[in-house]
C-alpha cells in the first residue's frame, strides 16, 4: 500500500520527497507507531513553528506492507494523527488477536498418542 500527498508540500522539506516506509509484522506494528510518535514530538519541539502535525502533512508519501500498510492507510488516507492510530490500533489488533478459538485446543501429546 502507498499513499501519495498530492495535497499540500510537506512542512518540512521543498525539494524531493518524504517518504514514510512502515514494515508488517502482526501487534509489533504497534512499536512503529511509539517510535514515529516519538518523532514527531521531536519535531514539534525542534519546530515550534509547525505546532502539532500529523504524519500525512510531513510525509510526501506513507507507505507499508501488511500491518504497516494498513497503518499507512491509518495515517495517509484517514489522516490520523499518531495517537488516534495508536488508540484504533490496539482496539483492532485485541479484536483480531483475540484468544477465542472455534477449534478445540490440541496439545503434541495429543497427536503422538495411540489409541
Amino acid at each position: 500500500m502507498l499513499l501519495f500527498n498530492t495535497s499540500t508540500p510537506n512542512a518540512l522539506d521543498t525539494t524531493g520527497l518524504c517518504l514514510l516506509s512502515l514494515d508488517g509484522g502482526g501487534v509489533r506494528g504497534l512499536s512503529s507507531l511509539y517510535i514515529l510518535k516519538h518523532l514527531m514530538t521531536q519535531l514539534s519541539r525542534e519546530r515550534p513553528e509547525l505546532g502539532q502535525v500529523k504524519p500525512c502533512e510531513i510525509f510526501d508519501l506513507i507507505g507499508g506492507t501488511s500491518t504497516g500498510g494498513l497503518i499507512a492507510i491509518m495515517l495517509g488516507r484517514l489522516e490520523m494523527s499518531v495517537d488516534e492510530c495508536i488508540d484504533r490500533y490496539i482496539k483492532l489488533i485485541s479484536t483480531v488477536f483475540e484468544k477465542k478459538s472455534r477449534w478445540p485446543a490440541i496439545s503434541g501429546r495429543d497427536l503422538t498418542q495411540r489409541s
